[in-house]
């Protein structure tokens, strides 16, 4: 495992508007602030969502479409960049109104009812690649 020291080169807290879609949105802060790593955090909450959970085995991702009012109870991901395109790699929580949580990987369709984000760039810019035991697209330091 190789563990590199990154240097914050800023910080940043904005609101997400409502009715866009949370990925997109959140991709196109990242573009907007030059921000080819970083961390972030996201709360708020979300009109619809679409999760996605990896098949292991398979090595594909199963989507989850909820068509309902959810909390984001958490997010949080990371920022890199590959073959040129910034990714935004992000895990939520989300609650119904009933307190009952589902999570998994945040897929394009997550449609923004009001939500804030903080991300926090870091130095030098990370890179993904393709890992061929997973078929994930990994960290590469």
């Amino acid at each position: 495992m190789g563990i590199e020291k990154y240097e914050c080169t800023g910080e940043y807290m904005f609101s997400i508007p409502h009715n866009s879609d949370l990925l997109s949105s959140l991709k196109g802060a990242a573009e907007q602030l030059g921000i080819g790593a970083g961390v972030f955090t996201v709360i708020g909450a979300l009109k619809k969502a679409v999760i996605q959970y990896y098949v292991q085995d398979r090595k594909k991702y199963h989507r989850i479409i909820l068509e309902t009012p959810l909390e984001i109870a958490s997010g949080i991901g990371n920022i890199a960049v590959k073959d040129g395109e910034t990714i935004v790699h992000c895990h939520v929580v989300l609650a119904d109104k009933e307190g009952r949580c589902l999570g998994g990987h945040l897929g394009e369709g997550s449609i923004v009812f009001a939500g804030e984000a903080y991300i926090r760039a870091l130095d030098p810019k990370i890179i993904r690649k393709y890992d061929d035991t997973t078929g994930l697209n990994l960290l590469s330091i």
